[in-house]
């Protein structure tokens, strides 16, 4: 998820390692419409996880909006939050922006990591990678800077770099 400034989604997508999906829903158990007509192409139960680990990324960054961040440190190391918090068999990650723009990680928890320092750093990279898209999106003068994210060209980018992701983890 890539939330703005003022905690307004911009982009959520929902992937899925093995490309099956559940055969139902949360949306078709709640009488929603499916997901192509949501404008998030993530889950009830993911979006409550976002919502949830929001409100926690808004605890740690504080009223400074970078309380997290140790003196000195620069580059996307100081943008780098970490850990959020685990919910249920996930583990959510931060990682905020200059511009206070968000970036959110759900990924399934691994009971069985012996090198959590190992997957913290993939997962960095991963958020450096996101946000270069990110910039790259911005910095074209048609994109809007406002509003969620459109782009089938950043879509496209941001599932490689995912499948990217999942295979290194594999």
């Amino acid at each position: 998820a890539i939330i703005g400034k003022n905690n307004d989604p911009r982009y959520i997508k929902e992937f899925f390692r093995d490309k099956q999906r559940e055969t139902t829903g949360e949306e078709e158990l709640f009488g929603l419409p499916p997901r192509q007509h949501h404008k998030t192409n993530c889950s009830v139960r993911q979006q409550f996880i976002l919502h949830a680990a929001l409100d926690r990324f808004e605890q740690v960054s504080g009223p400074q909006g970078a309380a997290w961040r140790a003196p000195g440190v620069s580059g996307t190391d100081a943008m780098w939050v970490g850990l959020l918090c685990p919910v249920e068999d996930r583990r959510v990650y931060g990682y905020m922006t200059t511009t206070q723009i968000k970036f959110m990680l759900v990924v399934e928890d691994d009971a069985n990591v012996n090198d959590q320092r190992t997957v913290d750093e993939t997962i960095k990279r991963l958020f450096v990678k996101l946000h270069r898209i990110f910039l790259e999106y911005t910095l074209n003068p048609f994109s809007s800077l406002t509003g969620p994210i459109e782009s089938q060209r950043f879509d496209q980018k941001v599932s490689e770099c995912v499948s990217a992701y999942n295979r290194t983890i594999n």
